[in-house]
């Protein structure tokens, strides 16, 4: 899927309520065929029309996109459109050798950064812990469900 600043921009800042399958491809830049794949696959859902809605396009994209790349194209909007708790920041840890062997052969083998590799897997930890963490940490809630 391509990621370009064109595509990341107009799917964000320009949002329809939902799109055709053909539509949908375009604005993530990939093929049909694949909309309609991942649609068998239940990765991606339709309406009652068979239309994306925008909120469930977004999710399948950034499944996909670069999330430095998604934030680098979108610039001074990135505020407007993406909650606060979702945007990317720094952090320095200090893990076990063997594991940071596995994140990197993992992300060549997936054609992704470590960041996202290590943000995919940490993606389901926060799940799993949502109902404690929301009772915490303000907007998490909110920041969890987007783009709802």
């Amino acid at each position: 899927m391509t990621a370009s600043p064109t595509r990341i921009r107009e799917l964000f800042l320009d949002p329809r309520p939902s799109y055709s399958p053909a539509e949908a491809a375009e604005a993530v830049g990939m093929a049909i065929e694949d909309v309609w794949g991942a649609n068998a696959l239940g990765e991606l859902e339709t309406d009652e029309s068979g239309d994306i809605p925008w909120a469930e396009l977004v999710s399948f994209a950034m499944d996909f996109w670069d999330q430095e790349e998604v934030e680098a194209a979108l610039g001074d909007d990135l505020a407007d459109v993406l909650p606060e708790l979702l945007r990317l920041d720094e952090l320095a840890v200090r893990i076990p050798r063997l594991e940071i062997a596995a994140l990197e052969r993992i992300a060549v083998r997936d054609g992704r950064s470590v960041d996202a590799v290590l943000a995919r897997e940490l993606r389901e930890l926060v799940s799993s812990e949502s109902a404690w963490l929301s009772a915490g940490i303000p907007g998490f809630a909110q920041a969890l469900n987007w783009p709802e």
